[in-house]
């Protein structure tokens, strides 16, 4: 694993995400971050539900130092090489809307 790849995961550790041991992609994998990204929106979701402007605030700059740090910088190149070898228009589609995702997610 390369030092991207540890610092990912102690942001995880910092969200209180936990991979699953039968889990088998490093944690760096597309969709171990995407989903961490969604842990994070709920966790947002959650803490204004309950008031919580301190818990919004704290969860809210791990997203955006997470997204800075990690997804949102590699997930451009990473779109375009799947739209490029994709063989069916579904994986280009999903490639694309990845990234507008992790774009609007990254402007939020």
């Amino acid at each position: 694993m390369r030092d991207s790849t540890m610092a990912v995961a102690a942001l995880y550790a910092e969200g209180g995400f936990e991979i699953a041991d039968e889990f088998r992609e490093l944690p760096d994998h597309v969709a171990a971050e995407l989903e961490f990204l969604y842990l994070l929106r709920f966790k947002i979701a959650q803490a204004r539900m309950a008031g919580d402007t301190a818990a919004v605030a704290a969860v809210d700059a791990l997203r955006r130092r997470f997204l800075g740090q990690h997804l949102g910088v590699w997930i451009a190149p990473f779109s375009a090489a799947v739209r490029a070898g994709a063989q069916t228009d579904f994986y280009r589609a999903l490639a694309e809307l990845t990234e507008r995702f992790v774009g609007i997610e990254s402007q939020a």
